[in-house]
């Protein structure tokens, strides 16, 4: 960050030049969020550790005030090469984790990197899929982010014909399980989050140089990559998770087996269990009769095998499932699609696509397994080096740093299971930033300047 800390308007376009006050304006809004982002930067690493110290003392000044001024202040850049971001609710408490890290001590909500404009690390978005909902997901991003807002409601309302209640339930944290848990519910919900997270980091200048979505997020990716206008895609999936909810005796397990070990073990057992997804090199979901699938799941933990039981009773991407692909494949032949506008890696088929995608693929979407690991190795072979997870949870970059092990990669979680939202989103804001990657900082902070 370019600027002296006991210069009290450094910024004369800054619209509250006292960083010391704790009550910014109203109309900022800024002043809603209950965590702020502070970018530092310097043209050396000892610069930036002495800019870093300097800034430290002077937040510890300011206490319990909000840092809010201030993070927009230094948004405004210029940015440096070498970067720092930090996390924090407060000044003081961005004082002392700063202090922690200059100290030697890892902490969390401080990143540093080195920013080249010529080789800008690009970004794949990672949509999640049902089964990462959770009561409150993102409850205070819809309250404080209009951009958020306005994007899910919007797909909330265009789902309503497939949903028992209000998507906006989900947001409450004290939504029950027949809320939460219901299959219409669980994949509409996330993908109306999905949705309404990409919508907020492409406000925040963060665009994806290519997308993949994991199960019901194949949906969302696709919408994104332009292949389906947001309405189709909710009519596409609502009657798709319409038509699986009348499977009630299904379930599905995560096993520790690799996908010919797994195929085998299929080929010996009743077909109405199947392959439901490849989710890491040593690790797989089967997918089935209920019944079925609990003596497999018993034989294999007889024999040592980690086992883990999810609680879906459609028997998602199993046999249980062929009774409906007729009628799935009927509404999806009415429902126009056009080439993706960026680079789609679908997790139906584990590659690029490159054309609109015909009914068929949605039947073997909801039929087939889910090829994740196949996905995310085609997102390194377009050169991909930071994922961010564009849903509720983090399961999938943490799949993925088992599929692609190395330092080199980055893995960001949007929320991470938080109801509040706004510091795992500025947390890996700030990872992107100090990695390099381009932000609109006039639209996280309105009123700085926008600078990368």
């Amino acid at each position: 960050m370019a600027y002296d800390p006991s210069d009290p308007n450094p910024n004369p376009s800054d619209p509250n030049p006292n960083p010391s006050d704790p009550n910014p304006s109203l109309s900022d809004p800024n002043a809603s969020r209950t965590t702020h982002l502070l970018t530092l930067s310097a043209s050396t690493p000892d610069a930036l550790t002495t800019t870093a110290r300097d800034t430290a003392a002077h937040l510890a000044t300011l206490g319990d005030a909000s840092p809010a001024p201030l993070c927009s202040r230094a948004a405004g850049g210029p940015h440096s090469g070498h970067r720092l971001g930090v996390v924090g609710r407060t000044a003081g408490e961005l004082a002392e984790r700063i202090g922690a890290h200059l100290a030697g001590d890892p902490v969390r909500e401080v990143f540093v990197g080195h920013a080249d404009p010529a080789r800008r690390p690009p970004v794949a978005f990672l949509f999640s899929g049902q089964g990462a909902q959770y009561a409150g997901m993102a409850q205070g991003l819809h309250r404080t982010e209009p951009v958020f807002r306005d994007a899910f409601d919007r797909c909330a309302e265009a789902a309503r014909p497939f949903a028992a209640v209000p998507l906006q339930e989900l947001l409450d944290p004290g939504a029950g399980p027949s809320v939460v848990y219901r299959l219409a519910h669980a994949a509409l919900g996330t993908f109306c989050v999905n949705i309404a997270l990409a919508e907020l980091w492409r406000s925040w200048g963060v665009e994806p140089a290519a997308v993949l979505g994991f199960s019901s997020g194949e949906y969302a990716a696709a919408c994104w990559a332009g292949i389906l206008a947001p309405e189709d895609a909710v009519r596409l999936l609502g009657t798709q998770v319409t038509l699986a909810e009348r499977v009630t005796d299904g379930a599905m397990a995560v096993v520790a087996l690799g996908e010919e070990d797994a195929l085998q073990l299929l080929a010996e057992a009743e077909p109405s269990v199947g392959l439901a997804a490849v989710i890491s090199p040593g690790e797989v979901s089967l997918s089935g009769r209920a019944t079925t699938l609990a003596r497999i799941v018993d034989r294999l933990t007889a024999s040592g095998v980690r086992t883990s039981s999810l609680p879906v009773s459609s028997g998602l991407h199993s046999p249980l499932q062929e009774p409906a692909l007729a009628e799935l494949r009927a509404v999806a032949a009415t429902i126009p699609t056009r080439p993706p506008r960026i680079p789609f890696v679908s997790t139906v088929t584990g590659t690029g696509v490159t054309g609109p995608l015909a009914p068929e693929h949605w039947c073997r979407q909801l039929r087939g397994p889910v090829r994740f690991l196949d996905a995310v190795r085609a997102l390194d072979e377009l050169g991909v080096r930071a994922h961010l997870e564009v849903g509720p949870g983090r399961a999938l970059v943490g799949l993925g740093a088992r599929c692609l092990p190395g330092g080199e990669r980055m893995w960001l979680a949007s929320l991470g299971r938080s109801t509040d939202g706004t510091a795992p989103m500025l947390m890996a804001l700030g990872r992107l930033h100090t990695a390099g990657v381009p932000v609109s900082w006039n639209r996280v902070y309105p009123g700085s300047r926008s600078a990368v």
